[in-house]
């Protein structure tokens, strides 16, 4: 049976987005092709006529999740009241929500190290989204020049990942938000324009 082609993109989305969610929940390994296909509704075989692997897949559903990701900061920093636009996005992404939903959110916090592992060609790929993620942020990162605001990207964004990376490990909420708490203090005071 053939399908529009509308409908065709419809469900390329449909399971780059579930992938982007299965992915960030439980790693790449957590939810087979098959199980994901089967969620959808639609046949394991189908997913063929739509990627070529399950490479490709990753690498697109990597790719939505960081331009998710990205479009969020921007509307939270767009939302802040003018000056406090970073101390929003640094609130936002050090939040007990962020730690308690992986699924929605930041694709580095939840599978840098995955991502890592994979071969070259991938990660090249994702590389090149994480610079397309990085380019909607950088109007709002402290720094004279491109390269400052840059290197400072570099540093806040990464050291965040890190630090919800490890507040998800934790079992205790009381010291876990005492970790978010200390680090937003730590981001906003090195960060943000206008401080604490």
């Amino acid at each position: 049976m053939r399908y529009p082609v509308e409908q065709k993109a419809e469900t390329h989305q449909r399971i780059i987005d579930a992938a982007a969610r299965s992915f960030r929940e439980h790693g790449s390994e957590g939810q087979g092709i098959a199980s994901l296909m089967k969620d959808l509704g639609l046949t394991h075989g189908g997913f063929y006529r739509h990627f070529e692997s399950k490479a490709d897949l990753y690498v697109d559903a990597i790719t939505r999740g960081l331009d998710r990701s990205g479009e969020e900061m921007v509307a939270v920093a767009k939302a802040a009241p003018k000056g406090k636009e970073l101390r929003a996005i640094i609130e936002h992404y050090l939040s007990a929500q962020h730690v308690e939903h992986a699924g929605d959110g930041c694709v580095i916090a939840a599978l840098a190290p995955e991502i890592g592992r994979q071969p070259q060609a991938v990660r090249s790929s994702i590389n090149a989204a994480m610079k397309t993620y990085m380019s909607h942020l950088l109007a709002f990162l402290p720094g004279s020049s491109v390269v400052e605001k840059r290197s400072n990207f570099l540093i806040l964004f990464p050291g965040m990942a890190g630090v919800l990376m490890t507040a998800r490990m934790m079992t205790d909420p009381a010291a876990r938000e005492e970790m978010l708490a200390g680090a937003r203090r730590f981001y906003i005071d090195a960060f943000s324009r206008e401080g604490a």
